[in-house]
Order: C-alpha cells, then structure tokens, then sequence
C-alpha cells in the first residue's frame, strides 16, 4: 500500500466519520414530550414512550421521576400544545410487518426489473448471456455494494463476473455496465423531475435544480452521440485537453455511448418505462415510510427518493453509509416539516424519522444482498466451451 492510498484511504474514513458524527448529533434519539404553554414558552420532559407512539393518548415513563405518564397530544384545555416526539429507536420498535413485508417485496421486483434492463444491454451487442445469468450478476453486485466504498462497487464486481463469463468480447460486456449506470441515472433524473412539478410551487430551488439537472444531463449525452456536434465543437480536441484522468473517463463514456447509437430506441423506451419501474422503488420506501409512522406522502417520495439515490452514489462509504441518511434526513425534514404546520421543532422531528426510514430500508436492502454472496459462493468456474457461448456470431 503507498502512502498516497493509505492517506487517502484515511481522509475518506474521517470524512465518514465527520458525517456520521453530523448525523448523530443531529438526530432525536430519545423520546420526548414537549408542552407549548399559551404565553410562547416551551416545557419538556424526556424519557420512554411505552407502547405504541402514533396514538392519540400516549404512555410516557418520565426520566427524571421513574413515573409512567398518561399524555394526550394536541390541544389542551388550558390553551397549550402537546406534542410527542420519539426518538430514531422508537420508530424502528413500532414497525408495522405487514406493510413492512409489501416495502421488501416491492425492492425485489423493482430489483429485478433493473437487472432485466442490463440484460437487455448485453442481448443488444449479441452477448449470449441468459436472463438468470444477468439476474445471477445482479444480486451478485448488490452484495458488493455493501461491502465495498460507494454504489460502484457493485459495478465492479459485475465487470469481473461478465467478463469472465464473456472472455472474447470483455469490452462490450464490461461497456454494458457503464451505459445501465447512465440509463439508470438519466431515469432517476426523468423520474425525479416529473416528481418536481408538484413541488414547484411549495419548494422552487429544489425543483428548478433538478430540472436544470436532468437538461444538462441530456445535453451531454446529446454531445456524446451527435457526430456533427461533435465535429462543430471539436469535442475529442476538447478532451484532450482535460486532465489525464478526466480526459480518459469522458474518453470511455464516449466509447460505450457511441456504440450502443443503434440500439437508442430501446434505451429510450427503457428511460420512458422508468416512471413505472421506479415507481415499485419509491412504492417500496413508501411502504417502509408508512409502517414506522414517518408522515411523508408518496408525492414527496417521488422527489426525494431518486435525488437521495443519485447523492448517496458518492463513492466514500459502503453503499452511501451516511450519505444517504444525511441525504433522506435533510429532504423528509424539509418536505414532512411543512405537512406537520404549527409542530414545535417539526423539521427535526421529520429529520428524525427521515434517518431510521433510511437506515430501515439499507439493513433491509443489506439483507437481501446476501443472496448475492450466496450466488457468489455457488458460482461455478466457467469452462472454454461455455465461455465460447458468450461471443457474439
């Protein structure tokens, strides 16, 4: 190990570290009741919330006297406001199964869809990979994702398997890779800003962003598939200039676009498809949302999931550990704030309960990737004569 990897292997844990201990200082941990008198001034009491939190009248074990408390939320006759906050744990306690259950199943279908989208990829450049294969490949890189720093990680663990399992034509398999990740971040982009036109009115800067977002997105790939354009701005002596790195990523981007010029109308069904597929996702948050109480509409969740997806994708922690909790914390406290009007200390209540969603539906997400480890267990070594079945004719 040099000592430049080792350095920057030690800035990305504290930076992980430093997100972590954001997260955690800005996080509800402990449940609490808090009483807003008529003349403005706030009184509040801390402890446990026994039994279930979601209900009209709460009992509340005080801290500081050991006494169980009967506490009704809302308006009191003496003029002031109750309002009963749970602390992250709490929420994970009540979870409701059943609707936990409907979350889990819809992630595998959507799961599954994404891996049909990348098989389609590799059936486009006549790569005899089966479906059961590429779903094989897919769980395989979820188990990745995990365990390795960022979502790419999954990636790269595809790019070894498909390659093996295509050793004649490893650049075409390995190219299918790069041009899903586009595809699926241009239909996240696709959905989130149809979801933004219903945040228009109440949230402009989040909405216009993602729309501005989602242009310059079609804008570039619009670049990289139009040779006259191309031509006219003298794109590859624009590259050259770039610095190495960058220069050589745009360079490979360029590759794998370019070659799938042919196949743009199923792409473009798969992107025009995605409101559907995607739906299953955010319908699988939305699930999970529901069964620990978190108050957030399925409107706003078509908003914030595929932005919080796209941000938790910063390659720093296994699979945007932190990332994405900071990420569905900052976007359900400032969307649920405003559906919770008149609630003292409403956007870190909805923080609160934005972090365990996340944290919720990760460990589910982490649990299911196992049986990518068991597929990876289970894989056989591919002989020639297999391998041979993989190139195209």
């Amino acid at each position: 190990m040099t000592q430049k990897t080792l350095i920057f292997g030690v800035l990305k844990l504290a930076a992980v570290a430093g997100l972590l201990a954001v997260i955690v200082a800005n996080v509800n941990w402990i449940d609490t009741v808090n009483q807003i008198t008529s003349d403005g001034s706030k009184i509040t009491l801390t402890g446990r919330i026994v039994g279930n939190w979601d209900q009209d009248t709460v009992r509340f074990t005080s801290a500081d006297t050991a006494e169980t408390l009967t506490v009704v939320r809302g308006e009191q006759p003496d003029g002031s406001r109750v309002t009963i906050s749970p602390g992250l744990l709490t929420y994970v306690k009540n979870l409701d199964g059943p609707l936990f259950a409907v979350g889990a199943l819809l992630f595998i279908v959507f799961f599954i869809c994404i891996n049909s989208r990348w098989w389609f990829l590799l059936r486009a450049n006549g790569l005899g990979v089966t479906f059961l294969e590429a779903q094989k490949y897919g769980w395989i890189g979820l188990f990745f994702n995990n365990v390795i720093p960022g979502a790419t990680g999954g990636d790269v663990a595809k790019a070894v398997y498909i390659a093996r399992r295509c050793p004649g034509q490893k650049i075409r398999a390995i190219v299918s890779i790069v041009v899903d990740r586009i595809v699926g971040l241009l239909s996240l982009i696709f959905v989130g800003s149809l979801a933004s036109l219903l945040a228009m009115e109440r949230f402009p800067v989040f909405a216009t962003t993602i729309w501005v977002t989602g242009l310059a997105a079609l804008c570039f790939c619009f670049l990289l598939i139009s040779p006259t354009l191309r031509r006219l701005i003298r794109f590859e002596i624009l590259v050259s200039y770039l610095p190495s790195k960058i220069g050589l990523l745009i360079k490979e981007l360029d590759q794998a676009v370019m070659h799938y010029r042919e196949h743009l109308g199923g792409i473009g069904i798969w992107i025009l498809v995605s409101p559907l597929i995607y739906t299953l996702f955010v319908g699988s948050f939305f699930c999970m949302a529901e069964s620990l109480g978190v108050g957030i509409g399925l409107a706003d969740l078509f908003f914030i999931v595929p932005v919080a997806s796209v941000v938790q994708g910063v390659p720093i922690a296994p699979a945007g550990w932190g990332i994405g909790e900071a990420a569905y914390g900052f976007l359900i406290g400032k969307f649920g704030a405003a559906n919770l009007g008149g609630v003292a200390g409403a956007e870190e209540i909805m923080r609160t309960r934005g972090v365990a969603l996340s944290v919720l539906h990760r460990i589910h997400v982490a649990a299911w990737s196992l049986l990518g480890g068991l597929f990876m267990l289970t894989e056989k070594k591919i002989q020639p004569a297999e391998a041979d079945s993989g190139k195209s004719g």
